[in-house]
């Protein structure tokens, strides 16, 4: 139905605990967090996960460093996914960690929190194999989080992504300061206003 479709495009679903899925994704998302988060905090202020079918898993965090009163963003790819795989404790992560400035945080944090903030259960059920899960994550008094399964092309979930993808792109290529440019905010503060709508 359209309403459905509406939901799916534009809106994150909830994230189930661990009651509400199935065992062999309890046993798999176990060794994803065992193995993919391995030296991250368990409060990141933003955190944006990537599940895909048929690459490898992997995160990215925007912590707060206590002691430099600073932000890094921390990026970990798996060089092999751990979905199937059955040394998965014998694959290696690789790491990547970037100082950003804290108005870039603040921008990123509120996209985040309006996306989650929309989260709704879909109408109907949808079932999809071979694609991506993300999860994005916000600290609020503890994580809050939502859920989206490889949204269409042109939908705010699908520009959400994006900018997900292009924040990877900036820890990967950057040693230095990462600072959002013009162009990446005023993409992020329109997708902030449609998600407010």
């Amino acid at each position: 139905s359209s309403a459905f479709a509406q939901v799916e495009r534009d809106h994150l679903k909830p994230v189930g605990g661990i009651y509400d899925i199935y065992d062999f994704q309890f046993e798999y998302y176990s060794k994803v967090r065992k193995l993919l988060f391995e030296g991250l905090t368990d409060s990141p202020e933003i955190r944006f996960q990537v599940m895909p079918s048929f690459t490898p898993e992997n995160v990215l965090d925007i912590e707060f460093d206590m002691d430099s009163s600073k932000y890094f963003v921390v990026y970990h790819i798996c060089e092999k996914m751990i979905w199937y795989n059955e040394n998965w404790k014998k694959i290696k992560v690789k790491a990547y960690r970037s100082e950003i400035d804290k108005v870039s945080v603040e921008i990123i944090k509120e996209l985040f929190e309006a996306a989650i903030s929309g989260t709704r259960f879909p109408q109907k059920g949808m079932s999809g194999f071979d694609g991506t899960n993300y999860y994005f994550s916000i600290n609020k008094y503890g994580l809050w989080s939502g859920t989206v399964w490889s949204p269409p092309k042109g939908s705010r979930m699908r520009r959400l992504v994006n900018i997900g993808n292009k924040l990877i792109e900036l820890v990967q290529s950057n040693n230095s300061l990462i600072t959002l440019d013009k162009d990446l905010k005023q993409e992020i503060n329109r997708l902030i206003v449609a998600l407010k709508k």
